[in-house]
């Protein structure tokens, strides 16, 4: 039989080899770091990732961390937004960098929850991302806690109105012993020629609508109270004959009433009008054609008032009781508001300006909020969603939802 030479062992072709490629494991540890940094949006997306994803970003001790990442940026813009309300009932969002920061801002509409129970009477406040707001109707007000950024929601119980009805004032704030979102009404009832106060506190962890101690001092106008530090402070006269104004504050943690002392300076007959700025309280006084911004550098400490910038009023002199400093930049640019018209002014330079946002003029409220993942609904999730609710303890009563405007 005739040979025939074989080719080379290098010509002859080999099984292939499936070569496999490992990706390199990375502790849960290092995901959740990198997590807590990113912006909420992103959060939401990869809750779909997968379910290890999901429980992360959904646990409790992840909420935390984002908040405490967010919170300790907060004396940035990068990740507060403005929402702004209009009489027309809209509610309307901006990146806070986007007013300060570039030519032309751009803001979205929010349809918030409750639109189709009532007109939105104001916002009561805003705190570590969740921002709370009234809606009014003829028999009562109703509360809504809210996440603009998850779109996570809680109605509370509602209290009716009484006929003798005179005024009604909201608080919101946080008891950071408790580790537990408050909400204060103050309603004042007119008995014939005298006034008479009632003070109920309703807490989140509670799911329930307490009285507490009467408020020690007479209330004239609706307008909510200031949290700062812990306590939820309104301006109030101590004595109705005299006319003297001071600033009262609820603690959150034991609900017990302190005054807070006002600058010697301060004329004690004129209402002293309240606001945070930066977590600190402050307070603002009408000059005729400018105003006075004072920061209290410690709460509760007298003679850690200090005057922060006078601020000329822009375009022309509007009301005090409608103007108030929105956020401060450490760069030493104040955005205020001015019946309404947002004003950037520059306290080196002296300098104004009026920011572009598409989409908003003058608005009838606005209010700085932090994007965070903090949920309304976290306590009730931990309790297996057994829970009381109503005024007094009465009959259960409790609706949360993560709303869709689908």
């Amino acid at each position: 039989m005739e040979s025939r030479d074989l080719p080379p062992a290098s010509l002859i072709p080999s099984k292939r080899v499936r070569v496999t490629a490992t990706l390199p494991h990375i502790p849960d540890e290092i995901i959740l770091e990198i997590l807590c940094f990113l912006p909420v949006k992103s959060l939401m997306q990869f809750k779909c990732v997968s379910k290890s994803w999901l429980a992360m970003i959904s646990d409790s001790d992840f909420e935390k961390k984002q908040l405490a990442v967010a919170v300790k940026d907060s004396g940035e813009v990068d990740n507060s937004r403005l929402i702004m309300h209009y009489p027309s009932t809209k509610l309307k969002s901006c990146p806070l960098s986007s007013v300060l920061y570039d030519p032309v801002g751009h803001s979205v509409n929010h349809d918030y929850p409750g639109s189709d129970l009532g007109v939105m009477n104001e916002i009561i406040g805003s705190y570590n991302g969740l921002v709370c707001f009234c809606i009014r109707d003829k028999e009562n007000d109703i509360i809504f806690v809210w996440n603009p950024s998850t779109r996570e929601f809680r109605k509370l119980p509602p209290i009716s109105f009484m006929q003798c009805l005179y005024l009604v004032a909201y608080g919101f704030g946080y008891d950071s012993v408790a580790d537990d979102y408050k909400v204060m009404r103050v309603a004042c009832y007119c008995m014939g020629r005298r006034y008479e106060y009632q003070v109920r506190v309703f807490s989140l962890k509670g799911n329930v609508w307490r009285k507490i101690e009467k408020f020690p001092c007479y209330l004239f106008t609706d307008e909510p109270g200031i949290h700062v530090n812990g306590s939820i402070n309104f301006a109030g006269v101590g004595d109705s004959e005299n006319g003297i104004w001071s600033i009262i504050g609820l603690d959150l943690v034991n609900e017990s009433y302190r005054k807070v002392p006002l600058p010697d300076f301060v004329d004690p007959i004129v209402k002293p009008m309240i606001a945070n700025l930066r977590g600190r309280l402050c307070i603002i006084f009408d000059k005729n054609e400018a105003v006075d911004v004072w920061v209290m550098q410690q709460y509760g400490v007298k003679e850690s008032w200090n005057k922060l910038v006078t601020v000329p009023y822009f375009p022309e002199p509007a009301a005090i009781e409608c103007t108030k400093p929105v956020f401060f930049l450490r760069e030493g640019v104040i955005l205020m508001d001015f019946y309404g018209l947002l004003v950037v002014y520059n306290i080196v330079s002296h300098e104004s300006s009026i920011p572009t946002i598409y989409g908003t003029r003058y608005c009838h409220e606005v209010e700085v909020y932090l994007e965070t993942i903090v949920s309304p609904n976290a306590y009730f999730k931990l309790q297996g969603g057994h829970q009381n609710g109503g005024v007094g303890g009465g009959d259960a009563y409790l609706e949360h939802k993560v709303w869709s405007p689908d």
